[in-house]
């Protein structure tokens, strides 16, 4: 999960894409864009997949990945997950 600290920070598409693919595929998350980060829970484990500190990093990076798409975060979302999905 290292891979994004507090000095991280989503400033263009391509990081707001990097930053989805890192959810999907390194965290293995299947990730709404409106969802809190500490409602994410491991099916198996029966745990939640975030610390309070880790959850709020991942917010207010998605905060920022809206603040530079807009609404095409569900459009950049979707793709991936679909992508995903069929592999």
């Amino acid at each position: 999960m290292a891979k994004y600290t507090s000095a991280s920070h989503i400033t263009t598409v391509e990081e707001v894409r990097n930053f989805f693919h890192h959810i999907v595929y390194d965290l293995d998350i299947n990730f709404h864009p409106d969802d809190d980060f500490k409602d994410y829970a491991c099916y198996k484990a029966g745990q939640r997949t975030m610390n309070d500190e880790q959850a709020e990093l991942y917010n207010r990076l998605m905060d920022e990945a809206f603040n530079v798409c807009g609404d095409e975060v569900y459009e950049i979302g979707s793709d991936l997950l679909f992508k995903r999905l069929k592999e």
